[in-house]
């Protein structure tokens, strides 16, 4: 009765010759052989000859915690109807192209796609990592494919796939936050392939891209869509003035102090380089004392904090028009300043980012959810231990950030 159950149930046209257990291997093998006359794999006819018996192991799922092995019979034949030779008839249970069950490829694509770790699937089906691997990505494969769809407020950026500056790019449907598209590399080239696939409707969908300060993104956009407005991100523009202004003034003024002798004060600007980043609602009150005492002795530091705290205001506009007025008012003070670093920078972004900064106030969106998937994805990449495959890697990416349904 048992055996009857597992056959009907797990290998349908196939009966049970003798199954036995090696508890040093933890590990059952079942030997089955075909019930059902042949028929050809090719045209279905039953005019078949049976040309030679051959065997196969193909692993299963597990069962009752011992790994299973099955020793398969299978029939190699020949069909007097189409006349082709030298046929393997099929096995129903056992998935093509690779020796396991259709049960044991289902638990691997199941595991995997629950962000579970290669190795650790592999380990527990007694599977090679490299078949494991090729399941889940022909899977994939599949089920995943490019589609704009609706989407038309997009985030783009760049993440570290490898050391030694490898880079991949990343595009992101802000308002459903589903992974559209990767790709390896950040140059131009790269990038232009997906406005490529997006498609001349595609691209005139597109009603804005959030990303960085990044000439080369921008001029794609600039390129393939013509309806779409390039949305400089906050967060990096503060970045950038915390790095380009104020830790360049206090190096500045750090070295000019340790050239008159003065290492006290060389020593107090060397500390203070996150006290002078962090925004200063974020400050407690000792910390507050403490960057308040450092502002009055240095006015470049002073003029280049004020203009930080000021610089988000800019991004808080509800149109273009206040956002362009707010923002020359922040290059005026910046200029008003006299302070070598602070203008320049002024000069810079106005010069060459005015628009993408000032279009924050039509479109009030940041690269923010893009940042937090791309940390999700260092752990995915931690997870596998890095990926050789990137082919693969870009697959499971675009599977794990499927998105959110998007409601009218």
């Amino acid at each position: 009765m048992i055996a009857e159950f597992f056959t009907k149930n797990f290998f349908p046209g196939y009966k049970i010759t003798n199954i036995f257990l090696t508890e040093s291997k933890k590990e059952i093998c079942i030997s089955l052989e075909p019930l059902d006359s042949p028929s050809c794999p090719h045209c279905h006819s039953n005019d078949v000859v049976v040309h030679e018996y051959r065997k196969k192991q193909v692993r299963d799922d597990k069962m009752l915690g011992y790994f299973v092995v099955l020793e398969i019979t299978y029939r190699v034949i020949r069909c007097n109807h189409c006349q082709k030779k030298f046929l393997t008839e099929n096995i129903p249970f056992v998935t093509e192209g690779f020796r396991v069950t259709r049960r044991a490829e289902n638990t691997v694509i199941e595991e995997l796609e629950q962000a579970g770790s290669i190795s650790d699937t592999a380990n527990r089906i007694g599977l090679g990592w490299d078949t494991c691997k090729s399941i889940h990505k022909r899977y994939l494969q599949r089920t995943i494919y490019f589609s704009l769809g609706d989407a038309s407020i997009l985030a783009i950026d760049e993440f570290s796939i490898q050391k030694g500056h490898k880079y991949a790019t990343v595009v992101v449907d802000l308002e459903t936050k589903r992974v559209i598209w990767v790709g390896k590399g950040k140059s131009i080239s790269e990038v232009n392939k997906f406005f490529k696939l997006c498609g001349t409707e595609g691209c005139k969908q597109i009603k804005a891209v959030a990303m960085d300060q990044n000439a080369g993104f921008a001029s794609c956009v600039n390129k393939f869509c013509p309806n779409a407005k390039v949305v400089y991100d906050l967060f990096h523009m503060v970045y950038n003035f915390g790095r380009l202004v104020i830790s360049a003034i206090r190096i500045r003024l750090a070295n000019a102090h340790l050239d008159n002798g003065n290492e006290d004060g060389y020593s107090l600007l060397k500390r203070s380089r996150f006290l002078l980043l962090t925004r200063n609602a974020n400050l407690t009150d000792e910390r507050k004392i403490k960057l308040d005492n450092i502002l009055s002795f240095f006015h470049d530091l002073y003029a280049a904090n004020e203009l930080k705290e000021l610089l988000p205001e800019v991004f808080k506009a509800s149109s273009k028009q206040e956002s362009e007025t707010l923002w020359d008012e922040w290059v005026n003070l910046a200029m008003k300043s006299n302070v070598e670093e602070i203008m320049k920078f002024a000069h810079s972004q106005n010069k060459n980012y005015r628009d993408g900064i000032t279009n924050s106030g039509i479109y009030p969106i940041r690269t923010s959810v893009l940042e937090g998937i791309n940390n999700k994805i260092k752990v995915l990449k931690r997870l596998a231990y890095g990926f050789r495959d990137l082919d693969y890697f870009f697959l499971r990416i675009r599977s794990a950030f499927k998105g959110t349904m998007r409601y009218a």
